[in-house]
């Protein structure tokens, strides 16, 4: 992303929001531990060494704040024992974001010691549930600039290369690790759990999913006030534009509702052109391009619903990492890579879904449908189809469409099935699947000879 704005004031920007983003997650910690439920698993053993070593200790207790950067430092000694000669010296700067958050933590228990400590359950509740939006807000914030990792991002991250495993993954052993280091070290001073209880699996349950929340209505504004791109956005400006192309090729590209025929109009239609047709041909190619198991890839596609809390939990880890792609962020970006090669070779083809419409809006050779039908005519459909009840046919049925209509929102940034971007939406009851081919094949040959007429006018004025 190019910037006009001055070097200085840039910096400046993206310093004060990456401050501001530790300064409200500093306020988290301090609500969590003032619950006494136990805080998130990145500071539960900071948590504990101040339940040691601060409280009641007088002239030699230690802050939270201390506890915070002394645990921090130790999670990036824990990256240089296991990265070895792969850990490089930038890695050491992540010292400064720990001295920068344990002195945000500090001033902010200042800041709040005239809060009470709760005894009542209830209210020690209401505390650490209020410190699970300030948590996830503030590391939205500090994320945005991708100025300093913290040694929690670094340690996850140092775990994934050092194991060959995902983000994903790693941060769920290391929050693990954490948790238990933190635990052990509680049962061994005090003889029970302090500093670490059931408020750390809230927080590891509630913080990502709350985060990708606020990131999905406060992120881009974020990103243009820091003046930055979001990392599917980077992945994407990687695999650059698709080439224009020569007459008379053609890339059909058909969006469908569920039940209604696209799949069988979409193969009689290659077949009457005498092109490729691509669908779950596109899934070797995809796991390659992606690193993802060909297994995930049939997954989604196979179960895509409206209900995405599991997939939240699942991919939160990596929205907190600036150079990690979530899985689903992968696959759009390797499906985007291989549609636009697709595109800029010289293969006529017919491709189905996979926002494949979105992805080529812009190529001169492609032509968009949607294909659509009522919904008892696709309940029927899909019954007969699957061997299923009605009743569970609907339910597949307004299910899959949501799910196909929530994920192209989220990548399009568009309401799917919008005619104004397709240039043919055709009823498939109405026209049943051998109208429905003959009239895409009437309109792709009005839309290619008109093409042509315009193709040659525009040689003929210059």
């Amino acid at each position: 992303m190019k910037s006009n704005t001055p070097a200085p004031l840039l910096w400046l920007k993206r310093f004060l929001c990456y401050s501001f983003g530790l300064f409200i997650m500093a306020i988290g910690v301090v609500f969590s531990s003032k619950s006494g439920l136990g805080v998130s698993p990145v500071t539960c053993l900071a948590n504990v060494l101040y339940r040691i070593l601060g409280v009641d200790r007088g002239l030699t207790a230690l802050s939270l704040g201390v506890c915070t950067t002394l645990s921090y430092c130790l999670y990036i000694l824990i990256e240089l024992i296991m990265l070895r000669k792969k850990f490089k010296a930038s890695m050491l700067l992540q010292i400064i974001a720990s001295t920068i958050f344990g002195f945000l933590v500090s001033a902010a228990m200042s800041l709040f010691a005239f809060l009470p400590s709760p005894e009542a359950y209830w209210l020690r509740l209401i505390y650490l549930l209020c410190s699970v939006p300030l948590v996830a807000f503030g590391v939205m914030l500090y994320l945005a600039p991708n100025i300093l990792p913290t040694p929690g991002e670094g340690l996850s991250m140092s775990l994934s290369i050092t194991i060959g495993k995902g983000v994903g993954t790693a941060k769920l052993i290391v929050d693990c690790c954490l948790v238990a280091l933190s635990a052990i070290t509680s049962l061994l001073y005090f003889h029970g759990l302090v500093g670490v209880r059931e408020g750390t699996l809230i927080c590891a349950l509630l913080v990502g999913p709350v985060m990708k929340r606020f990131m999905a209505i406060c992120n881009p504004a974020l990103l243009r006030f820091v003046e930055r791109e979001t990392k599917l956005e980077r992945a994407i400006s990687a695999v650059g534009e698709n080439a224009q192309l020569v007459l008379p090729k053609i890339v059909i590209t058909i969006s469908r509702e569920f039940g209604c025929g696209g799949y069988e109009i979409g193969q009689k239609l290659a077949e009457a052109l005498g092109i490729s047709f691509y669908d779950k041909q596109l899934e070797p190619m995809e796991a390659e391009e992606s690193g993802l198991p060909i297994s995930f890839i049939r997954e989604h596609e196979a179960r895509m619903t409206k209900s995405r809390f599991a997939l939240d939990l699942l991919s939160s880890a990596y929205a907190m990492y600036n150079n990690a792609l979530e899985p689903m962020d992968r696959l759009f970006a390797a499906r985007t890579a291989i549609l636009r090669r697709i595109a800029a070779s010289d293969e006529s083809c017919v491709i189905m879904g996979r926002c494949s419409d979105y992805i080529l809006y812009k190529d001169p050779n492609s032509f968009r449908i949607f294909i659509h039908a009522p919904t008892d005519y696709r309940v029927a459909k899909a019954s007969e189809r699957l061997g299923v009840s009605p009743a569970a046919a609907r339910a597949i049925v307004e299910n899959t469409d949501a799910g196909r209509a929530k994920h192209y929102s989220q990548y399009a940034g568009r309401e799917w099935g919008n005619t104004k971007y397709y240039n043919l939406a055709l009823d498939s009851e109405q026209l049943g699947i051998e109208g429905s081919v003959r009239l895409i094949l009437e309109a792709v040959e009005i839309w290619r000879n008109n093409r042509t007429s315009l193709a040659v006018s525009d040689n003929n004025n210059k």
